[in-house]
């Protein structure tokens, strides 16, 4: 009997520990779709756990736990899944998307793995607002794992964001400034431009658990590292292939998408064109217009000429243009496509 309640004892000190690694590392409180919020399990050893029972919640309204299947965050990335195995991104209200679990895999192959909440409908406000992983909806009882709150800063505090932060605060995960104003100690996301390409990001891996960790960005990066507006403004570049060459199998559970991922860096419009080796073109893209900067994925259903494209090396070139930097590029990937299994 000792040595069963020596192991649950033992048990939950690990859950609890890795819990307490667990950080949010973005948040988009004016997404054009669901407002969405990244987690990371920050490097340190082999380490995972499952996400699936905690919330991600700002705590107003109604909300529910992350996931009915288990789905699993490490503290690497590993080799054979063509996703960053740190990062999973939460939508926190979309309640009809299938969420991406262990079993299913990047089912819609945008290169990360998606949750699907049904939580409060208006979530997350771009005027004061907080965002926490929590083991229930409760900011009272303890259970908060990580914590986030920020604010427009003009000067008219919401008392129900701010009792949330004190209840954070009490609970060690959230630092206030002594003699501060409440909007003070939140992260400041400026008054009325806070647009629907932004978001609040963390700087690092680190966490004091306070608005220092965490600062807005015009660079969305869900399901990858974080980068800040002010280090790209110098770049050159219009955008980057994330991936020069690209193994496609048809039906797979991980290679399955023939989708090009891009990281942006300027605005621009951005086209795919897909030939064989012999240069006949065989599928040309939309051209995808007003594309801000973060990630990008241009789709290919893995059709041209109007029949599917058989196994083989295709080549890809990624054409693109950027009125902000009066700038045009191109980039070649290669497509190999295996149909046999």
């Amino acid at each position: 009997m000792k040595q069963v309640l020596y192991a649950i004892i033992l048990n939950t000190a690990i859950v609890f520990s890795s819990s307490g690694a667990l950080l949010i590392n973005e948040a988009a409180p004016a997404s054009s779709g669901s407002d969405w919020v990244e987690l990371f399990l920050p490097e340190g050893g082999e380490q995972q756990m499952d996400i699936s029972r905690l919330y991600v919640t700002m705590y107003y309204g109604a909300n529910e736990p992350l996931c009915a299947e288990p789905v699993t965050i490490y503290s690497y990335n590993r080799p054979e899944t063509p996703w960053d195995d740190r990062f999973v991104v939460v939508h926190l209200t979309d309640p009809v998307t299938p969420d991406e679990t262990d079993r299913t895999g990047d089912t819609n192959g945008n290169g990360r793995i998606d949750l699907y909440c049904n939580n409060y409908t208006s979530s997350l406000w771009n005027t004061d607002c907080v965002v926490a992983i929590d083991s229930d909806d409760d900011p009272g009882n303890g259970g908060i794992i990580d914590f986030m709150a920020f604010s427009n800063r003009d000067g008219s505090p919401n008392g129900t964001m701010v009792s949330y932060m004190n209840d954070a605060a009490n609970a060690g995960q959230w630092s206030l400034i002594p003699g501060a104003a409440p909007q003070e100690c939140m992260v400041n996301i400026g008054a009325g431009d806070f647009r629907e390409f932004m978001t609040i990001a963390r700087k690092g891996s680190g966490d004091t658990n306070g608005l220092s960790d965490f600062a807005v960005t015009s660079f969305q990066t869900p399901g990858g590292e974080n980068r800040f507006s002010g280090d790209l403004a110098l770049c050159s570049r219009v955008f980057s292939a994330d991936r020069r060459r690209i193994t496609v199998i048809p039906g797979h559970s991980t290679l399955g998408s023939a989708a090009v991922p891009l990281t942006i860096y300027h605005g621009c419009s951005v086209r795919l064109r897909i030939f064989t080796p012999v240069g006949m073109l065989i599928y040309q893209s939309p051209l995808y217009s007003d594309v801000q900067p973060g990630f990008f994925s241009l789709p290919w259903n893995l059709r041209g000429n109007h029949r599917a494209a058989r196994s083989g090396l295709y080549i890809g070139l990624i054409e693109a243009t950027s009125r902000e930097i009066r700038s045009t590029q191109e980039e070649k990937i290669f497509i190999i496509v295996s149909r046999s299994r």
